[in-house]
């Protein structure tokens, strides 16, 4: 007795068919390619990272220069402190090399035996000289902070009287680079010259 065959013929993975006609191995070849492709966009935003990053640097800088236009330069004061002893500070804002110099130069008109100048970690100081009337000038140099913001700065100047080993009265001075100078102790404004 032969059976009626009811069963399909065989056929290969390969050559199989889905119900709508096509190959199953096309339907696994989708997803891989979308995975490649996010890959690449993935890897492709990486790579422009860098660039976007330097660039943004570039725009910060030149912004900052910008802004450094309308900023003093020099900011120039006469500054009387104890007895007769005088002495002019300036800062210079070199706005370029990122750095602001602040030098304490004793005055002619009022004797001065000592001058002494320190802000943050630097310091310099001076006293008269066997065969020079009055001590040399003195300065600091630092960073200038982003963004820019004033700068305390310690003088001491030390009168005729002052000699080797006393300690000479001082001030604490704030430097603005928007061209200020101010006291700290009192908080008034001394008068400045600046460009």
């Amino acid at each position: 007795m032969s059976r009626p065959t009811d069963r399909l013929s065989y056929t290969a993975p390969g050559e199989q068919q889905t119900a709508g006609g096509a190959p199953s191995g096309r339907r696994r070849l989708w997803p891989t390619v979308a995975t490649v492709a996010a890959l690449g966009l993935a890897l492709a935003f990486v790579w422009s990272n860098p660039k976007d990053a330097e660039q943004q640097r570039e725009q910060r800088t030149t912004e900052r220069r910008a802004a450094a236009k309308d900023r003093k330069s020099v900011v120039e004061s006469e500054l009387i402190t104890v007895g007769r002893a005088k002495a002019d500070i300036r800062a210079d804002w070199q706005w370029e090399e990122g750095r602001v110099t602040i030098t304490l130069n004793p005055d002619l008109s009022g004797p001065s035996n000592y001058v002494s100048i320190s802000a943050q970690k630097e310091a310099d100081s001076q006293e008269i000289l066997p065969r020079f009337p009055l001590p040399l000038a003195v300065a600091v140099t630092l960073p200038i902070e982003d963004p820019p913001q004033a700068i305390t700065v310690r003088v001491a100047l030390g009168d005729e009287d002052w000699k080797t080993g006393d300690t000479a009265p001082s001030r604490l001075l704030r430097l603005s680079p928007e061209g200020t100078l101010t006291d700290v102790s009192t908080g008034k404004e001394l008068p400045t010259r600046f460009s």
